[in-house]
């Protein structure tokens, strides 16, 4: 438990309640998850309304929210107004931007979060591509979520110059052993 659960006062928590009651019934939240998210401690719903007033999440949205944030809260053995205290969710919050910009930012920073390996894969990856130096008429597509052990290459070219210079780049990257990155990112999984 946090020290902001074990020291709000009576009145805070009765302010608490009745925010929360009536965000849900702004939403049209189910009573499941309204219910749900009243059975966290204190600071954690208060956490969890910050973001969601600022966000406007809607039922759905919420849910999946609750999902996540009891996810990371119980896997990093922390309070979820910590989860949502970090930097990069609190920036995303405070920025100048549109609501669907500051909620893609905040998912994104949750994604992080719930599945550091796998982010930690799509930046290795990513890092990978650019070091071919191949150009943006060439791409390189992982399998979803890295689960697989194919990747897909695709040129575009407008003649068959074009096409030719591509194919000899990607050629060379072969030959010189630096596309094996490629395999061996799949390899990493």
């Amino acid at each position: 438990m946090s020290a902001q659960n074990e020291i709000l006062d009576p009145k805070d928590l009765k302010d608490l309640e009745a925010q929360l009651a009536a965000y849900a019934q702004r939403k049209h939240l189910s009573p499941a998850t309204s219910d749900r998210w009243q059975a966290w401690q204190a600071g954690d719903r208060a956490a969890l309304l910050t973001c969601a007033e600022e966000l406007q999440l809607g039922e759905n949205q919420l849910k999946d929210f609750l999902d996540w944030l009891e996810e990371i809260a119980l896997r990093d053995e922390t309070a979820i107004q910590a989860v949502l205290g970090q930097r990069e969710i609190r920036t995303a919050l405070t920025t100048r931007r549109s609501r669907n910009d500051k909620l893609k930012a905040v998912k994104t920073a949750l994604r992080k979060m719930r599945y550091p390996r796998l982010t930690q894969l799509e930046a290795s990856a990513r890092a990978a591509v650019k070091a071919l130096d191949l150009g943006r008429s060439v791409q390189i597509l992982f399998p979803p979520a890295f689960e697989g052990d194919e990747i897909t290459v695709t040129f575009h070219a407008r003649n068959t110059q074009e096409l030719q210079e591509r194919l000899s780049r990607l050629q060379q990257r072969v030959d010189d052993g630096s596309f094996q990155r490629m395999f061996d990112v799949l390899d990493e999984v």
